[in-house]
């Protein structure tokens, strides 16, 4: 009797998710991904996100709406601004996003408007403008790693201001946007700067309605009412950002997990992963 050898299915039957991130400069850091079935969870992010898609489509919710940005499109994200996502097609989706600081994206348009009484706000999360998306395109070529010596300081931050201007003159909303996180509701604004403290302890819900003086239901009514999101997500969510930011800076990934919070590197790797698309081993090599 001949006995078939039985052969693994191939490794190529299961799509392969890249992501990279970088930093540019400070205040400045830059991601791409070419996602073939990774979702995000509903998240946010401190900084302004501003994203070029290259290929496929992606679609998600944000401010209790739908879309699908397709190729060809630039997705505006605010800060703080709660969104999901994922592929809108069997070819996935590839994109890059620049992430610009609040206060990085106050200075440029302090040059460009100097009276403007606040930050941009951007209604319209999905947008059409080809001459951006090339300017955009060319920015990311501009502070990638192994690219940006070959352009001047003088071009890079000229394209960076160009940029901005364009991005706040053609598509912000008005009146522009003042970002304080937390700031529909002085009570949710202490328990954020409370987690922010202490990001490393197991808080407890007694702990914050304790700080607010509210019951424990109605502290978890409020803070969603405010954030879109319950105390124990949005805290896991400044846990992640707190944890890339650390990465970033050159820490070790198992202080990294002592300092935001979890309880060893098993357990970041799970959920950063789960919100990158990469584990934070992977996300360190990127850097280099």
């Amino acid at each position: 009797m001949v006995h078939s050898e039985k052969h693994p299915r191939p490794a190529a039957d299961k799509p392969r998710e890249h992501a990279r991130h970088w930093r540019a400069a400070t205040g400045i850091d830059l991601f791409e991904a070419d996602y073939k079935r990774f979702t995000f969870p509903k998240h946010s992010h401190d900084y302004y996100a501003f994203g070029t898609m290259l290929d496929g489509a992606e679609k998600f919710i944000t401010r209790g709406t739908s879309y699908v940005a397709r190729r060809g499109q630039l997705l505006l994200m605010n800060p703080m601004q709660i969104h999901d996502g994922g592929p809108a097609s069997d070819e996935g989706y590839h994109y890059q996003i620049m992430f610009i600081a609040p206060e990085i994206f106050a200075d440029l348009i302090a040059e460009i408007s100097p009276r403007s009484p606040g930050l941009p706000f951007f209604g319209n999360s999905v947008i059409n403008d080809p001459d951006l998306h090339l300017l955009l395109q060319r920015l990311h070529r501009m502070f990638h790693p192994e690219t940006r010596h070959a352009t001047p300081d003088l071009e890079r931050d000229s394209a960076l201001l160009y940029g901005a201007a364009r991005l706040a003159l053609r598509h912000a909303d008005a009146p522009p946007f003042t970002y304080h996180p937390g700031s529909e509701d002085r009570r949710v604004r202490r328990v954020i700067e409370y987690m922010a403290a202490h990001l490393d302890e197991n808080i407890t819900l007694d702990e914050l309605a304790t700080l607010t003086g509210l019951s424990r239901f109605h502290l978890l009514r409020v803070f969603r009412d405010a954030t879109g999101l319950p105390p124990h997500t949005y805290l896991g969510h400044m846990r992640l950002r707190r944890a890339k930011r650390m990465l970033f800076d050159g820490a070790a990934i198992a202080d990294t997990a002592a300092a935001t919070g979890f309880s060893d590197q098993s357990h970041l790797n799970r959920h950063f992963k789960a919100m990158w698309g990469v584990s934070p081993g992977a996300f360190i090599a990127s850097l280099r």
